[in-house]
């Protein structure tokens, strides 16, 4: 291959992946509730919103963040009792009490156990797959606490109105999830534009 030829297959490559950085992220906000009569959407919560790439380039975008959220062990309870982490995100379980705990899932393939561990210890724990994880300890039967693990970290726990929003969001295509711990999940194929800021407002619990 000539020299020049070669040297302007290279530019426009540089160009395209600059192009492809450079695009602006997209703003995704709406509202949930639920289409149960005379059941609020606290009754049925925690509810979340999230993400997943369709297109791999964007889903290689949708790495977990670098923060690790707590989960700590107090007053032989979990607290909080329910948090949502990215896959391949880790989790610090803290034990704040003055007894040993062992924390384990028997939710595959998220399946684990950290073992007795005294007060002021804790373990770092890294979910790598997307679903629910159930948290229980072996000592104290009283004990359990749920994990969410998303495909991404484009993910949202909706206020008490049911409000949520991402942003900076990479231009492609989605599939959009509603998910309630004591209801059905939702979901829906979303195309966001760069730069977009779209509405997508959801009704849970509908049969059908």
């Amino acid at each position: 291959m000539p020299r020049c030829l070669a040297a302007v297959l290279l530019l426009a490559a540089c160009w395209t992946a600059v192009s492809a950085r450079a695009e602006p992220g997209a703003e995704l906000r709406g509202r949930v509730s639920v289409g149960i009569a005379n059941l609020p959407l606290a009754a049925v919560a925690p509810v979340v919103v999230y993400l997943e790439a369709l297109d791999a380039k964007v889903a290689a975008a949708g790495t977990p963040p670098g923060a690790s959220p707590r989960m700590r062990q107090r007053d032989a309870r979990f607290a909080p009792p329910f948090i949502v982490v990215a896959a391949g995100q880790s989790v610090v379980m803290a034990n704040d009490d003055a007894i040993y705990h062992n924390v384990f899932s028997y939710s595959r393939p998220n399946d684990f156990d950290l073992g007795l561990y005294p007060a002021g210890e804790s373990r770092t724990l890294v979910l790598r797959h997307p679903g629910v994880v159930k948290l229980y300890c072996s000592i104290h039967e009283s004990m359990n606490a749920t994990i969410l693990v998303t495909p991404s970290r484009w993910f949202d726990v909706v206020d008490a109105k049911g409000g949520y929003s991402f942003r900076d969001v990479p231009p492609g295509r989605y599939r959009a999830v509603v998910w309630a711990e004591r209801l059905p999940a939702s979901e829906r194929t979303v195309e966001i534009g760069a730069g977009q800021a779209q509405v997508i407002d959801w009704v849970i619990g509908v049969p059908g």
